[in-house]
Formats: structure tokens, sequence, C-alpha cells
């Protein structure tokens, strides 16, 4: 396949799934043969910053030093006016950003130095949960802008580009690709399901307490005061239920103080972030998602990679990771790998309940969830699905001859990975 000049711009690389998707992609490129660099700008002091795991992958990252998430004018004309710079240099084939600040930014100055290729992924979206109903109409309206000059846009689960197509309006269905995400998932398939390591140990838990894990940033978009209502009520009926947090952020205050005006400091750890998530999964028993917006959450894919069962609130493109036809219940529907609930703490307490009252339909969920993600979200084929993305658009503008694989045969390719990944549910005929 022909070597293309990738730009990667996401706004900072702090814990989470994009920072994640973004090294591990940019690697996997280089390893391929394209010149791929990421940019990114600075980790708020309130967040953990992921770069240790560019160092790990020897990854450089290109920093913009006034790229940040917060709104600020001046920041942000600056920042253009550096990435304009930058693609002025490095005269990059492709630009493809992450994140809305990157994402809004990087377009505008690819498209003012003529880069052919731009795409971008929407990990999530501002659009619900976040601002105003007046300033999430004015980031639709420029998100509608941005879409008349970006080739693909990437939608990470199938509804969740439903709803960029149907219910925001951002582009048409014929723009919007979805690509699924991809993760070091051999890592996480190589735990022993029925072992458990020194995690629990450290938290002052026994062998005999069922664990369940909360993992990702401690904001308000995460919900995590929610995890904390819910332990409450699973404690006055399940004396062996024991719970940790795993993360940190601008509520980790709010979090701490809540759990002991709640008495539950001897039930409930707060552990800060982990840099090797295979600790906390090789201990946990249950996975809890309580978020208000979500695209597709990897602490969710990790946990279903080793095995365990999840609880999550039913938004964004969580329900396309759920397995089967889905029993309703007073707990939320529940499905082979885990049970969906809506954002209602009781109903999220039921869920938990019945996993710790159930521990062996725990495990055969987590057993599900396991074979479901295994040949579905590899990092490498997620960077497969990119390369053929790239070269499609490439080809579709003048930028490479068509000597590798036919538009046809490209399109082809991509669309058979989306239908094998989707569930059966919204599987495309």
């Amino acid at each position: 396949m022909p070597a293309l000049k990738i730009a990667r711009i996401i706004a900072r690389l702090n814990v989470g799934g994009p920072a994640v998707q973004a090294i591990l992609m940019t690697k996997e490129l280089q390893v391929r043969g394209h010149e791929a660099r990421l940019f990114a700008g600075e980790v708020p002091s309130d967040e953990q910053s992921a770069e240790y795991l560019a160092d790990e992958h020897g990854v450089i990252v290109h920093r913009i030093g006034s790229l940040s998430r917060q709104m600020s004018w001046t920041r942000d004309l600056r920042s253009l006016f550096t990435l304009v710079q930058l693609f002025r240099s490095y005269r990059p084939d492709v630009v493809h950003t992450h994140t809305a600040k990157a994402g809004a930014l990087g377009r505008v100055a690819a498209i003012i130095t003529g880069v052919p290729v731009r795409i971008h992924t929407f990990h999530g979206h501002v659009f619900d949960g976040y601002f105003s109903s007046p300033a999430t109409q004015v980031f639709v309206w420029i998100e509608r802008v941005l879409a008349k000059f970006t080739d693909r846009i990437i939608a990470i689960s199938e509804l969740q580009k439903q709803d960029l197509v149907y219910k925001y309006k951002i582009a048409s269905a014929k723009k919007l690709v979805c690509v699924p995400l991809g993760f070091d998932i051999a890592r996480y398939l190589s735990l022993q399901t029925s072992s458990h390591g020194p995690f629990r140990s450290e938290l002052g838990f026994g062998r005999e307490h069922f664990l369940v894990a909360w993992v990702g940033r401690l904001t308000e978009i995460k919900n995590p005061l929610a995890f904390v209502d819910m332990a409450t009520i699973v404690s006055r009926h399940c004396p062996n239920a024991r719970f940790v947090m795993v993360g940190d952020g601008n509520l980790r205050s709010e979090v701490a103080g809540a759990i002991r005006a709640q008495g539950l400091s001897d039930r409930v750890r707060m552990y800060g972030v982990c840099r090797d998530p295979l600790r906390v999964y090789a201990d946990i028993d249950l996975l809890t998602i309580t978020s208000r917006s979500e695209g597709t959450p990897l602490a969710m894919l990790e946990a279903m990679a080793s095995g365990r069962a999840v609880v999550a609130s039913d938004v964004g493109g969580v329900r396309d990771l759920m397995l089967g036809q889905g029993v309703t219940s007073d707990a939320g529907t529940r499905f082979d790998n885990g049970i969906l609930t809506a954002l209602d703490i009781k109903k999220l307490a039921e869920a938990v309940k019945f996993y710790a009252g159930n521990p062996s339909t725990a495990n055969a969920a987590g057993s599900a969830g396991r074979e479901w993600v295994r040949d579905r979200f590899s990092h490498y084929r997620l960077a497969d699905d990119l390369e053929n993305l790239y070269t499609e658009v490439a080809i579709q503008k003048g930028r490479l001859p068509i000597t590798v694989q036919s538009n046809e045969e490209l399109q082809k390719t991509v669309f058979e990975n989306v239908r094998r990944l989707a569930p059966k549910s919204t599987r495309l005929s």
C-alpha cells in the first residue's frame, strides 16, 4: 500500500479512550510504513496524562502549547496559526482529527493549507449532557459547517452514527462511516477469569467479597457520584459487596466527601489512576458505568475482554456492545454479557445486586462478552480500517494512483468490517 503522510490531531492526551486510540494508531501506521505524526495540546492540571503510553510505544508527541479544551479566543487563534504553519511545513496527505476542539481547529487549518484528505472521529460528542441548549445548538451548527469540508466522518458505533446522521443532522449517511474502536486486546484475553491478583488485597478486600469497579475520569459527564449513591443502596442488601473507583479528575474531593458522608469508607476505595489496567480487571467481579454520555467506553471493552460482566447506563453507543436479545426486568434489560439500565440510581443498584447475589451468572456474562470482543476490537483491525479509509479517499481525491485496490474493493473491505462487527440486532444486510 502506498505510503501516506498523516497528521493526527487531538486536544489533549489525558487518560481515556481517545488518547489510547490516537497513540496506538500513530504507532501502528508508522510500523506499516506511513509517515504518521501525532500533534497534541497540553493536559490540564486537574486531569491525568496518558503521555506515558506514547513513551512506552516510542511515539513522539508534537506539542501545541496553546491547544486546550477550554474556550479561549486568543489561545484558539494561536493554535490555529500554529497548525497552519505546521501543515505548510509538513505538507500531510491526510489530517485526522480527534475530539471537538482539535477537530474544529485541525480541520480549519487543513482547509486553509489545502490538505487533500480530511477525516474527523467523533469519540463521543458534546451535543448531550455538556452545555446549555443554546450553546449546544451553536456547536451543532459548527459541526454541520465543518462536515461540508470533511471527506469522511467516523462514528465509533452504529448508534452514534445514526444520531449524527438523523438526530443532529451533522452530515449525510454517505459521508459517515462506522469504524469501531481497537485496542491491545491480547493483553486482556490473557487474564485468567477465575484468578485474583494483588490489587484486591491492596484495597483491603478478600476473595470472599464481590468487587464492583468504576473506571474513568472523575468528571461530571462520567457521573461518578451516581456510583457512590448506588453503592450505598447495594451495601444495605449485600454484605459481601465491595467497591473501588479507579481514576482521577476535578470531582475527586467531592466524591471522597460523599463516600465519607454516606459512611462507606470501609466499603468503597478510591484508587486513583492505574497505569496497568490489567491489575484492576484481574481482581474485579463487575464493572459499572454510570456515564451521562458515551461514544464507546474503552473501559467496558477492556472489562469484557478480561471476562468481566458489566452494568452500564443506556447512553450513546453502549447498547451496541450488548449481546443477545435482552430480557426486561426491574433492574433494566439483561443481556448475555451484562445489564443495561436507565440513568436511575435504584435501577443501577438492582442490577448490581442481581450479580452480587448470583456470582456464577456474572461469570457466565463475562465469558460471553470475552468471546464476542475477541476478534472484533483488535487495534490491528482498526489500523486496517483506517488505512483502507485513508487510501480510498486519497484515491478519490487524486492523491494516489489506483494501483493497490479499486475503489469498489476498498469500499467493500470497509463495509465488510462494519457488517462483521455490528451486533446481530443492528447488523447491515
